[in-house]
């Protein structure tokens, strides 16, 4: 039983690798059904499972080690003890990596929006990235001012935010096919101050098939996140792609926090391509400014939260941070893609395709 799941594992990458049509076949009928059920069980646990799951990977890690050296060096007992445990764990082994096959590996494979649905758009230059930047500008300047605030300046929101981005990518669904039917709980990182040592706002867990986000962050950064994972959960795993639809989720609800979250989420990387198209200040000051509100908004953490983490951190951020990067760049290499973190900036050409016909 464990050879044929590992071969299974096998079979199951090389086709990933070699047949694009197998993969866009397993993501529109397979990886639903896991994610109505697998994912249907796991959403009903209150806690991050996923999150749960490495904590025992570590812990199963740390006592491999301690086993393997009683297999080698220890007595009889010991090590038929050990070799039980070992074994035992490669139980465990074979079935996360078929498990990140199913979730994850396979999906990296599919064809992605521009061969889909943005199939036959055009190529863009200067100019429509200039209507796409000041068209943002506008509305996350108006947006800026219309959210609620608290006595500070602080934004707040009231309300049941995990379920509300359910509903705005189940709205989604009645336009791209792949995002419709059921979504799980967004659920919180309980190590989320870790996470904030990583810079990162969520994480999709191919584990639990669990949509997550980092509870410490600023609010503002919260319902784009939560729309990014759960467009992981249906199958959309390159980050580029999951940051096209968290704008698209965000940006269509009737809730101006949801909005202005939105615009928030993708107003850096619009930014950076727009100002290597300008040539001098005064090509600047032709187009819309960002309020000063954006710009305040426009963090992270907030300064006590920072200061709380660096107070009570167990770890070096710089060196958390650093390990994160490396350990992202390379898992997404090694899944074929090829241009590492930088690939999240590429939802800037999946939004000029988009608004092909609206804004020009």
């Amino acid at each position: 039983m464990k050879g044929m799941l590992a071969v299974a594992a096998i079979i199951l990458n090389v086709l990933g690798w070699y047949s694009k049509r197998f993969c866009d076949w397993y993501v529109q009928y397979v990886f639903p059904l896991l994610g109505k059920t697998y994912g249907g069980l796991t959403s009903i646990l209150p806690f991050s499972v996923g999150e749960a799951m490495i904590a025992i990977g570590i812990f199963l890690l740390f006592t491999s080690g301690i086993m393997l050296f009683f297999y080698i060096f220890g007595k009889k007992k010991k090590r038929q003890m050990a070799g039980k445990y070992l074994r035992g764990c490669t139980w465990v082994l074979i079935i996360v990596c078929l498990v990140m096959t199913l979730n994850c590996s396979l999906l990296y494979h599919v064809s992605p929006l521009e061969e889909t649905y943005l199939a036959g758009k055009g190529k863009y230059g200067d100019e429509e990235l200039r209507k796409l930047r000041d068209y943002v500008v506008v509305q996350i300047n108006e947006l800026s001012q219309e959210v609620e605030r608290d006595s500070k300046g602080d934004l707040t929101y009231d309300g049941n935010m995990g379920e509300q981005a359910r509903i705005e990518m189940r709205k989604l669904g009645t336009k791209f096919q792949r995002l419709k039917g059921h979504y799980p709980n967004p659920k919180g990182i309980y190590f989320s101050d870790f996470l904030s040592q990583q810079y990162m706002m969520g994480y999709y867990f191919p584990f639990a098939m669990e949509a997550t986000y980092n509870q410490t962050m600023y609010v503002v950064n919260v319902p784009y996140t939560m729309c990014h994972e759960l467009a992981h959960v249906k199958g959309f795993i390159y980050e580029d792609e999951a940051n096209f639809f968290g704008y698209l989720a965000c940006v269509q609800s009737e809730e101006a926090f949801f909005r202005y979250s939105g615009y928030m989420g993708v107003i850096n990387y619009i930014e950076k391509d727009f100002k290597n198209t300008i040539k001098s200040e005064e090509e600047l000051k032709a187009h819309p400014t960002i309020h000063p509100l954006v710009k305040r908004d426009d963090i992270f953490l907030k300064a006590e939260d920072w200061e709380r983490i660096e107070e009570r951190k167990l770890f070096d951020t710089n060196t958390v941070n650093e390990i994160s990067n490396n350990f992202t760049e390379t898992t997404l290499v090694l899944n074929g893609v090829s241009d590492g973190m930088r690939s999240y900036h590429r939802v800037v050409q999946l939004l000029l395709a988009y608004y092909d016909g609206i804004l020009y």
